[in-house]
């Protein structure tokens, strides 16, 4: 009956921790994310890392970039976005092109012009 209380106890303390900020670092780090509603889907992650070369700090700095061009997208929005970007980056750079000027564009979802 102890030892049945004991993991209890310790189940519901990690539970309690992974809620907080060091938890959900922690959870990042060893390579597990929490479910949000509106949260990309794990398919579009591991293929943004692999565009990324499995880099996870170039694709952190892919989502960084969209999510401070668009701040009112949610998290699926934002990795489709850097999804696209680093596929068209990919084709720019073995066409030999230039990078695509998105911000001449408006965008379509929000009816504004992408902010820089």
């Amino acid at each position: 009956m102890r030892f049945l209380l004991l993991v209890l106890a310790i189940a519901g303390t990690l539970g309690v921790f992974a809620t907080t900020r060091s938890g959900h670092a922690l959870l990042k780090r060893i390579g597990l994310r929490r479910y949000v509603p509106g949260s990309a889907p794990a398919r579009d992650v591991e293929y943004l890392r692999s565009l990324c070369g499995g880099d996870p700090a170039e694709a952190e700095e892919r989502l960084e970039a969209e999510r401070a061009r668009y701040p009112v997208l949610g998290e699926a929005e934002h990795y489709r976005r850097a999804i696209r970007r680093a596929l068209a980056e990919r084709d720019d750079a073995g066409s030999g092109a230039g990078p695509r000027l998105e911000a001449d564009a408006l965008d379509s979802r929000s009816g504004r012009e992408p902010t820089r």
